[in-house]
């Protein structure tokens, strides 16, 4: 069944509407894109993580951990795993992600996703906007729109 995007797009800029309503007259700016503090490569039993600053790299084989350690982490790593699955989708979406990536792991499939989250383009929500029709709730939302500088003020 088609989705009718254009009723998602209204529905997510309601919400940032009312979440900003409040908010500082000065415009809105994109967060500063954070860079990673470490990277990890896993091989084998054996991790390894690169510190960002310093470059050191430290490496831990877990073969050599007590068997209660080993037995321990086993189920913290399901947990990531099967949790990461459900990450921003609530509700049924939720079950049915981690229902989908269980069911991969019983299948030996370690790669199996669930679908991301939908994405909604900004040529979405313009699309949008140019398709309301001209009253309060356009200039609201065209507010809205400039305020997060989706929308350029002419």
């Amino acid at each position: 069944m088609a989705r009718d995007k254009s009723r998602g797009v209204v529905e997510v800029v309601e919400e940032v509407v009312e979440e900003v309503a409040d908010s500082a007259s000065e415009p809105l700016k994109a967060p500063k894109k954070k860079s990673k503090k470490l990277s990890k490569v896993i091989a084998g039993n054996v991790l390894t993580i690169t510190e960002s600053v310093t470059g050191t790299v430290l490496t831990f084989d877990g073969s050599t951990l007590p068997e209660e350690i080993q037995a321990k982490l086993m189920p913290y790593g399901m947990s990531q795993k099967l949790g990461d699955a459900a990450a921003g989708k609530k509700g049924q979406a939720a079950v049915d992600s981690i229902n989908k990536v269980w069911e991969g792991l019983m299948k030996n499939d370690w790669t199996v996703r669930a679908p991301a989250a939908e994405k909604i383009s900004k040529n979405d929500i313009l699309a949008t906007y140019n398709a309301m029709p001209d009253g309060t709730e356009k200039e609201v939302f065209k507010g809205l729109l400039e305020k997060l500088g989706v929308l350029k003020v002419a």
